[in-house]
């Protein structure tokens, strides 16, 4: 069995460049998927793209087999707490909505959900915080319509990773039989950021170290940081598979950066390690 499991599409993107991204995995391999999970950032403006996006996907696979969650892209002009529209977007569209879902492919199960994070990478830091606040446009283009349609702040985000981190370690601490894939949007471990460190970097990763080696789930596939990445923590390996940007993405890799995300159950290891 075969899942592919994808983050960064940005739709809208790759569509303004005339660019179909899809394309790049030749027609054989989207026959043999079973699924796939999108781990956030289909689109920008979601009431508007995502239902474009999920009916390009769905001419590649059965939209019945297609699992996505938002990532931090998929809430802009629109709002944090609109998970409920964005379930709604997908059903319509025949596709599941896999945020905080337990998706269960064969002997497999995937534990999905956006994140974000603590912002708390190297330690409380008030500079991080300070940093992401104003530089990331999150805290720009996201709206919070419990609070009157006020721009978000990182109060907010942070308490969706509370609820997030506490959902997956619940559901790691659940037996099962099979092997454990988490898919997260937000980036797992520090060790996976690229570069020296800055400030901004807690906006894009949590140190969850400690629950990858006590849970020991197989992989953890993760997004955002658009960073070809991956690292073996303990028995769990973790890897980046985000597609990224149309111009930062050159036609003849994007095959290859897809296939980062293809999980073969089949195969030891699923195929992860290369």
């Amino acid at each position: 069995m075969k899942i592919l499991v994808l983050a960064d599409i940005h739709f809208d993107m790759w569509e303004a460049a005339g660019r179909d991204l899809f394309a790049a995995l030749p027609a054989a391999d989207w026959t043999q998927l079973n699924a796939v999970i999108v781990a956030g950032d289909l689109s920008n403006k979601p009431k508007v793209r995502w239902k474009t996006a999920l009916r390009h996907l769905s001419q590649y696979i059965a939209p019945d087999l297609i699992h996505v969650f938002p990532g931090n892209h998929d809430y802009y002009d629109f709002h944090l707490d609109g998970d409920d529209r964005l379930a709604q977007i997908a059903s319509d569209e025949g596709v599941q909505f896999a945020q905080q879902s337990v998706i269960e492919i064969g002997s497999a199960r995937f534990l999905c959900c956006t994140l974000w994070t603590d912002f708390a990478l190297r330690g409380d830091d008030i500079e991080a915080r300070s940093t992401a606040q104003n530089q990331m446009n999150d805290y720009r283009y996201i709206r919070h319509a419990g609070g009157r349609y006020r721009r978000i702040h990182l109060g907010d985000t942070a308490a969706i990773h509370a609820v997030h981190r506490k959902w997956l370690q619940a559901r790691l601490a659940e037996p099962h039989s099979g092997p454990t894939i988490v898919v997260t949007h937000h980036c797992p471990h520090p060790d996976l950021i690229a570069g020296n460190p800055v400030p901004l970097d807690a906006a894009y990763a949590s140190d969850l170290t400690g629950i990858i080696r006590s849970h020991r789930p197989a992989a953890w596939l993760y997004g955002h940081t658009h960073h070809p990445a991956e690292i073996q923590v303990g028995s769990t390996w973790v890897r980046n598979v985000s597609l990224g940007y149309p111009d930062q993405t050159s036609p003849d890799v994007v095959e290859t950066i897809l296939r980062r995300g293809l999980i073969d159950l089949s195969e030891p290891d699923f195929g992860i390690v290369r």
